[in-house]
């Protein structure tokens, strides 16, 4: 197993000043999940939400994930003192700048679009959209 040489990271503080625009575009699906707030996403969430996905999907449809957590979240012991050190590494995360799309779906319904985008926007505390991909024939 490879280890980084610097595991810890200070937390990223100007995240919602930045943006890319390199990210909007869909690579694979015909479907995608648009971030329209700048955060931080964690394991649990996306779990939650592929989840979500593929029960009203009743697994027809395959889900691509464009996202992943590499960046490390500190925790202290409880009971400790201050100082020494940021404490060992509880978790990690992945920070989502505006406007990435960071689940793609392919094969879906378009009558199910309006209850996913529902139940995906209870399970993460970001504003999202449903973003349609543009084939065009030649």
């Amino acid at each position: 197993m490879k280890t980084n040489k610097y595991k810890k990271y200070h937390k990223i503080k100007k995240i919602y000043k930045k943006q890319r625009s390199n990210l909007i575009f869909m690579c694979k699906g015909f479907y995608g999940l648009k971030v329209l707030e700048s955060g931080l996403i964690t394991p649990k969430q996306l779990e939650t939400v592929r989840r979500v996905i593929v029960k009203l999907t009743k697994r027809t449809s395959k889900i691509l994930i464009n996202i992943f957590f590499n960046q490390p979240l500190t925790k202290k012991p409880l009971l400790s003192r201050m100082g020494k050190g940021s404490g060992s590494i509880d978790s990690w995360i992945s920070y989502i700048k505006k406007g990435k799309i960071f689940i793609e779906i392919l094969d879906l319904d378009e009558k199910i679009l309006d209850k996913l985008l529902k139940a995906v926007q209870v399970k993460i505390n970001l504003k999202i959209e449903i973003v349609k991909r543009e084939i065009f024939d030649a």
